[in-house]
């Protein structure tokens, strides 16, 4: 008994070794480029490079809005309102579309429904030249909403984890509303969307995420440089450093601005995220 009381406490210290290993491996990277924000420009070209700087350079986070001569703003706008758009155009999509697939029965539901779900396994590069070509009829290209429209017309993932949740909604609270007169849209915004509060929250976090740092899809449609979003941003000043005419530590400092948004509302409503997911799972 003993000896499988020490055998148990060896494994879960292992156990925790191992995971701060993972940890490290995965926080090392964001730790350099922290470190890269405050150095100077001479000691971030410095072999073997160093976690620290000799001088914390603060400068450096003023120096990027001054003298890097970018709409450094401007990117920072438009990301925030794309990025609200989408994750608006998901949450307001998806969980109406999985409100008719979890609560109403038609014929071919479960195909169509298995069909959209699909299309998670197309990649973006096999569908970005037709997307492209209606996009420019419409003239939608080198505008916003080459980037915002779409979400509105619903995303098979998000839509999944809806559904599910809303699956684990007893159906009893329904009846009892058309009972009382209510309609499916009534039902809908009046019952559905305030128990739908857990999975909203992990939907959002997860859109917001994907959108935030998203570089390909604004890469492909936005043209002029005002229109960039951030992500398109550190690009175009990453190719400005590779070719010697800006500087290592700004592109950090840049780089590490661009991610304090996603980690802030990650941890805000990282309870809501973790029980929207579970909660959600826990019905097939």
């Amino acid at each position: 008994m003993q000896n499988a009381k020490i055998r148990k406490k060896i494994n879960k210290v292992l156990l925790y070794l191992l995971l701060c290993l993972l940890a490290l491996i995965y926080v090392l990277p964001f730790l350099q480029i922290i470190g890269n924000s405050l150095k100077t420009y001479w000691e971030t070209q410095e072999i073997p490079p160093k976690l620290l700087p000799k001088v914390p350079q603060w400068r450096n986070y003023m120096d990027i809005w001054v003298k890097m001569d970018l709409p450094l703003l401007r990117w920072f706008l438009n990301t925030v309102f794309t990025t609200s758009m989408i994750v608006l155009g998901i949450v307001i999509s998806c969980s109406y579309i999985a409100y008719g697939f979890a609560r109403f029965n038609g014929r071919g539901k479960n195909l169509w429904f298995s069909a959209i779900m699909c299309t998670m396994f197309i990649p973006i590069y096999a569908k970005i030249i037709p997307v492209y070509i209606i996009y420019g009829k419409l003239g939608f290209v080198d505008s916003f909403l080459a980037l915002i429209v779409e979400p509105f017309f619903g995303s098979a993932l998000y839509m999944f984890l809806f559904r599910q949740f809303i699956l684990s909604i007893p159906r009893d609270m329904d009846e009892a509303a058309l009972i009382d007169g209510a309609g499916y849209f009534k039902i809908f915004t009046k019952i559905i969307i305030p128990m739908l509060k857990p999975a909203i929250a992990a939907v959002s976090i997860l859109a917001f995420v994907a959108a935030w740092g998203d570089y390909f899809t604004p890469m492909i449609f936005l043209r002029t440089s005002t229109k960039f979003t951030i992500s398109v941003g550190l690009a175009f000043i990453n190719s400005t450093v590779t070719s010697g005419r800006s500087n290592a530590h700004w592109l950090a400092a840049v780089t590490v601005l661009t991610s304090i948004p996603s980690l802030i509302i990650f941890f805000s409503a990282q309870k809501y995220f973790i029980g929207g997911l579970t909660v959600g799972a826990i019905k097939g």
